[in-house]
């Protein structure tokens, strides 16, 4: 059943940017010349388009370092009246520096580097920004720092900050996006819901931060149990799903494949935590619904799970 759903992972499945948690994560190793090379000289390396800027150091204060942006040659070159080459080409590449560069330590967090970084003057807010390392220079260009700081900033806006799996609005907007994938073919939608059982009790009896740990292990279980293509969210305070595409079979297929996918994740949440006592760790509540071959609607769907989950809730209190 695995394999099945597999098989559309690259079609439906979600695509995510790492993240970034510093900017020594970001920055490339970067060349390192002394104030003395003639600028012609430095021309030549920049001549390779992998290279965006060169670090200097001075030659007579070794802890004095510039950085030289291939912007900022090539302005240098270029002149005012067009005649730069002619009269820098022998002179030092101390001349074309930037003596205040933006330097900052590797583990600077990306929205300080930013900051740092847009509080620049214009003509230099956009300069790579220098990473100081044990034994090299880094070189990290501001426009990858600002992606990085918008790509943190989106997953916060659209992830639950305990699990750090997305929040209610992201998986249901991850539903709707999949059953209009499916529209017109012969694959279906499958939703999994997933409730704590009697969270409110654990934490009235052990506290809200035991409760936490639960929560985030449990999500990070479900998260490790995701066959290929699936996804995962935190959708109410105790409450998960899991949304998953079906490759094309017949009904009695499609309800063994659900099934088993809900067992599947009920087994790999199953069992005590390493980080808490064994008695604490609770049992969950699971139920399934899938749509029809070649079309689905998310709001039945959900509509379709909740109403079997309560049934599941029910029949647990009964049992």
């Amino acid at each position: 059943m695995h394999d099945e759903i597999a098989r559309l992972a690259r079609h439906v499945a979600p695509r995510r940017a790492t993240r970034v948690a510093s900017v020594a994560e970001l920055a490339q190793p970067v060349l390192v010349v002394g104030s003395t090379l003639p600028v012609g000289q430095l021309e030549v390396i920049f001549r390779r388009p992998e290279v965006g800027s060169v670090a200097v150091q001075d030659d007579t204060a070794p802890t004095r370092t510039g950085i030289v942006t291939r912007s900022g040659l090539t302005a240098a070159l270029t002149g005012r009246l067009g005649y730069g080459r002619a009269v820098l080409e022998r002179r030092p590449t101390g001349a074309v520096a930037d003596w205040s560069p933006l330097v900052v330590e590797p583990g600077t967090a990306l929205a300080d580097v930013a900051s740092l970084a847009m509080a620049r003057t214009a003509d230099r807010r956009y300069d790579d920004v220098l990473v100081r390392g044990p034994s090299a220079w880094g070189a990290a260009s501001t426009a990858d720092v600002m992606r990085a700081v918008v790509a943190e900033l989106a997953e916060r806006s659209t992830h639950d900050p305990l699990t750090r799996l997305p929040g209610r609005a992201a998986t249901w907007y991850a539903l709707r996006r999949r059953c209009a994938l499916v529209r017109g073919g012969a694959t279906r939608v499958v939703l999994v819901l997933l409730d704590v059982r009697d969270m409110a009790r654990l934490n009235a009896d052990h506290g809200q931060d035991a409760g936490d740990v639960v929560l985030a292990e449990l999500a990070a279980r479900i998260g490790a149990a995701l066959p290929a293509g699936c996804e995962a969210g935190r959708v109410e305070g105790d409450g998960f799903a899991v949304l998953a595409t079906l490759p094309a079979m017949d009904d009695i297929q499609a309800a063994a494949s659900v099934d088993a996918l809900r067992q599947h994740l009920l087994a790999q949440v199953a069992g005590a935590s390493s980080a808490l006592d064994a008695p604490v760790w609770p049992g969950l509540h699971a139920a399934a619904a899938w749509s029809v071959a070649g079309a689905a609607d998310a709001d039945e769907l959900v509509a379709q799970a909740e109403r079997r989950l309560r049934r599941e809730r029910r029949a647990a209190v009964l049992a």
